[in-house]
């Protein structure tokens, strides 16, 4: 099986082990993001079907797609991650609501059948500007003791991507600062302060609790002209973690 896909199965109790918490908690936890998604997708883009790269029905023990074609939708799986937030004594929590398009029918699907991939959950959790869980970016329990062994020392190369998401961040203290001090001549000099203010607001004041800092920061220096690092990777390596962005956010609201 590709080492990227995991059975919806086993998510919660890999969830679970990663951040050394109880089923439930994991549950919640990926129900929540579920239902983020879902808030951005369906209700704001008007998306009825998850994609079949992210989430799809395979075969049992391994992920390849069977004969019948079968769509997953963002209800399947907020019920079966509620189910198994609180189970009730006579549910079947294995089960998923999907549609069979092959025979035009709804259909329960053992989740051990059903897949989704991370690396494509991941891109796609950052493309709703949410921040993705951890546990889609490193996959396993030991990632993050064996990523912070790694980077206790950088090599020049890393240095110099430090030195430059730095730079950038000074750069962009002085855009934030002109836009908010100085009055601009012209309609394009204002538009261009205005974009600059509405992207650092909602750093200041992120309109989710799962608000991805990284991408805001991105925006915002496109709209300053300032040359920083484009990838969240990058962003995520050399800055805090998001979780400290957000706690310190909501500590000043």
């Amino acid at each position: 099986m590709n080492a990227d896909a995991v059975r919806l199965s086993d998510v919660v109790p890999k969830y679970a082990l990663y951040y050394k918490t109880s089923p439930q908690e994991a549950a919640y936890a990926l129900h929540e993001l579920i239902v983020d998604l879902y808030s951005e997708y369906h209700v704001k883009r008007e998306q009825m079907v998850v994609p079949d790269h992210v989430f799809w029905v395979g075969r049992v023990g391994a992920s390849q797609r069977p004969t019948k074609t079968y769509k997953l939708f963002f209800n399947g799986l907020i019920e079966y991650f509620n189910r198994l937030c609180s189970p009730p004594a006579d549910a079947n929590n294995s089960l998923v609501r999907c549609y069979c398009v092959s025979d035009s029918d709804p259909k329960d699907i053992p989740a051990g059948m059903v897949y989704l991939s991370r690396a494509a959950l991941s891109q796609w959790t950052l493309e709703a500007g949410i921040e993705p869980p951890e546990w889609l970016l490193n996959g396993n329990s030991g990632a993050r003791a064996k990523k912070a062994k790694k980077e206790v020392e950088f090599n020049e190369q890393e240095r110099g991507t430090i030195s430059k998401v730095m730079n950038a961040l000074v750069d962009l203290i002085k855009e934030v600062d002109k836009a908010h001090r100085e009055i601009p001549d012209g309609y394009d000099r204002k538009r261009r302060a205005d974009k600059i203010k509405h992207h650092t607001s909602m750093l200041n004041n992120p309109p989710r609790k799962n608000f991805d800092v990284y991408s805001a920061l991105i925006r915002l220096a496109e709209e300053a002209g300032v040359d920083i690092p484009a990838d969240h990777k990058t962003l995520r390596k050399y800055m805090c973690p998001q979780s400290t962005f957000n706690s310190g956010m909501n500590s000043h609201s």
